[in-house]
């Protein structure tokens, strides 16, 4: 009987095969097999305590004063006013015209070259859109919805090629309603 001199790489994927097999067998069996989980040597004890009768018999006004913590004393907090500081705070006010800035880009969600996403616009507005670099605009209404990865303003490919390069995405712009 001759030996055979058995290949590394065969002999590493007959080991690979074996484990997958006793994972894919054995594991799935123990747990089915295994139907109870509680060891066999605990059992369950009912004990009664007896009611102390004379203990049954107060009223409520000796159970209260019976509290470790003692009566529970209303609490009254002191009021502050902060005052501003001298030299005034910042505080960040949006503009009133409704003129905003952000990033402008393209999507081909748009059904139309006239529909777009501008956030804080409601839907239904028109919307003008200028580039700031070059100062060509373009309008359209607002019909999309917030989605992630939007940016302030999402144009039809159409529209966004009006005002600025495609290839230059996302863009500058000002945009107002």
């Amino acid at each position: 009987m001759a030996l055979v001199s058995v290949d590394p790489v065969v002999r590493q994927r007959r080991r690979f095969a074996f484990a997958l097999a006793l994972t894919v067998i054995a594991v799935p069996a123990a747990v089915l097999l295994d139907g109870d989980d509680r060891p066999a040597d605990i059992s369950t004890v009912v004990t009664a305590i007896p009611i102390d009768e004379s203990a049954a018999d107060t009223d409520a006004s000796t159970a209260e004063t019976d509290d470790p913590l003692g009566v529970p004393v209303p609490a009254h907090l002191e009021r502050r006013v902060t005052i501003a500081p001298p030299e005034g705070a910042f505080i960040a006010i949006p503009s009133d015209d409704g003129t905003y800035t952000g990033l402008a880009s393209f999507t081909y969600e748009s059904p139309e070259e006239d529909l777009c996403f501008a956030r804080g616009a409601e839907i239904g507005r028109y919307v003008t859109v200028t580039n700031i670099e070059n100062k060509r605009s373009v309008s359209c209404i607002v019909t999309l919805v917030d989605r992630a990865g939007f940016q302030e303003v999402e144009l039809h490919p159409i529209a966004f090629s009006r005002i600025a390069d495609p290839t230059d995405a996302p863009i500058r712009v000002e945009y107002r309603w």
